[in-house]
């Protein structure tokens, strides 16, 4: 797959990455659309702290492609959207309402910061059940 892969500050490549494997209570989405959001921009700039060599991008809209053991209600080949913060669904931030916060102070947001994120062909979304709506 082609994906968008952070390589230094205000400098990004267009490389060949591997299609992602869903793996248990994760999907992996065939990526129709993302956007190019402030926080890319961001990080873009280095004034957010993002390891070099990671895929950006954390907004997208597609179609399931692989879907995990554990993921119920969804099936291969569904048009969804997917949260742009990833929480876990678990635990006191995620049940308050705090959805940013799940794990502490930004903890909720991984893809395009933790974890390689949307800017690509395919994305895996981590805890599927949590962060998938139809779309």
């Amino acid at each position: 797959m082609k994906a968008y892969i952070l390589k230094d500050v205000n400098k990004i490549g267009l490389e060949e990455s591997p299609i992602p494997v869903a793996g248990p209570g994760k999907a992996v989405i065939e990526v129709t659309l993302t956007i190019i959001c402030g926080t890319d921009v961001h990080i873009m700039r280095g004034e957010y702290p993002v390891e070099h060599g990671r895929i950006l991008g954390h907004e997208p809209v597609g179609v399931i492609h692989e879907i995990g053991d554990g993921v119920l209600g969804y099936e291969s080949g569904e048009r969804v959207a997917v949260n742009a913060i990833t929480p876990c669904g678990m635990y006191d931030y995620r049940l308050s309402a705090h959805w940013a916060q799940c794990a502490g102070f930004f903890g909720g947001w991984k893809m395009g910061n933790t974890i390689d994120g949307a800017q690509a062909d395919y994305v895996k979304i981590p805890n599927a059940m949590a962060n998938l709506a139809f779309n």
